[in-house]
């Protein structure tokens, strides 16, 4: 099992409708560094996880900075951290990891956040700028009180290369995404964070004008506030075992339990290490990962994928 931290709050104050801000420091030890891109399990009561970036400078040892938006209909934990959590209140939170790093050496890096998808490109444009090295950071938004971050931004360093597009503010320039991929250096990178529209809109645009290797994005985590996990069974082919997975656990885990130890570097669906092949039955994918090719070729993530129904057979 991963480390877990101890951590106070320190502050919490809104950025944006729906939108706070948490600021988060050592209780019992330092901070571990962190770099561009990566993000924290919280932790919270009833077994509860839920990944967040951290958007603050990783040149900063002395606290992480976190954006949360109260999801829709949430009962789980973006709720909790709104509406419960205070200011001096102890949290325990796992270590940075990054599946989202940032190309260092790139000529250019257009960084695009839809929202709250604005949190990991922070980092990285803090970094960048460290760096000397040419970015831009675009943040878009239905409104202005729905855009998380804005006056912070324009506030700091970052300012000079912020570029603020809004619905409903024909004043503002909407995002051209076209013509600012058609005009990027060779060697961009870009960078996407946000809804799942809005992502696949993004990387729709810039494939148009960059290579597919150059393109980046990271994806929202509200699976487990979603989705309920119904208990399921498999049947591994070499050994003949059958296996019942209840609904607190996952197949990885239950793997695990029986001495079949899959590479796995990420808890959620996030790396692809862990991938297993599906002999017999239907997989309920719940990553968004895999590429279709690999789920009609049978492969499944067990560390969040489960059954739709019935056995599945795996090649283990």
């Amino acid at each position: 099992m991963a480390r877990q931290l101890l951590v106070r709050v320190t502050d919490k104050y809104p950025i944006a409708t729906d939108t706070v801000a948490i600021e988060l420091a050592a209780e019992d030890e330092l901070l571990p560094p962190f770099t561009a891109g990566a993000h924290i399990d919280v932790h919270l009561g009833g077994g509860q996880v839920r990944q967040y970036s951290l958007a603050n400078d990783p040149a900063e040892s002395h606290r992480y900075l976190l954006g949360v938006l109260k999801a829709p209909n949430s009962r789980g934990v973006s709720r909790a951290l709104h509406d419960q959590l205070q200011k001096g209140m102890l949290l325990r939170i796992g270590e940075p990891r990054n599946v989202f790093p940032l190309r260092e050496d790139a000529s250019h890096s257009l960084l695009i956040g839809g929202g709250i998808g604005i949190t990991p490109m922070l980092t990285m444009a803090w970094r960048l700028l460290a760096l000397g090295r040419s970015f831009e950071l675009h943040l878009c938004s239905r409104s202005a009180d729905r855009a998380p971050f804005a006056s912070q931004i324009l506030n700091s360093p970052l300012a000079p290369f912020f570029h603020l597009h809004l619905d409903d503010d024909p004043g503002l320039s909407p995002l051209n995404l076209a013509a600012t991929c058609a005009a990027a250096p060779e060697n961009t990178h870009l960078y996407v964070c946000g809804p799942a529209g809005f992502m696949d809109w993004v990387e729709q645009q810039a494939a148009e004008h960059l290579p597919t290797a150059c393109i980046h994005r990271e994806h929202f985590d509200t699976a487990p506030e979603l989705l309920t996990n119904p208990s399921f069974r498999v049947k591994l082919q070499l050994s003949g075992l059958e296996l019942e997975v209840p609904p607190s656990m996952t197949l990885w885990d239950v793997l695990a339990q029986q001495g079949i130890h899959l590479p796995r570097n990420c808890p959620k669906g996030m790396c692809g290490a862990c991938r297993v092949k599906v002999l017999e039955g239907e997989v309920d994918h719940r990553d968004q990962l895999l590429p279709q090719d690999d789920r009609d070729e049978g492969w499944m993530l067990p560390c969040i994928s489960r059954a739709e129904g019935g056995v599945l057979l795996l090649d283990l």
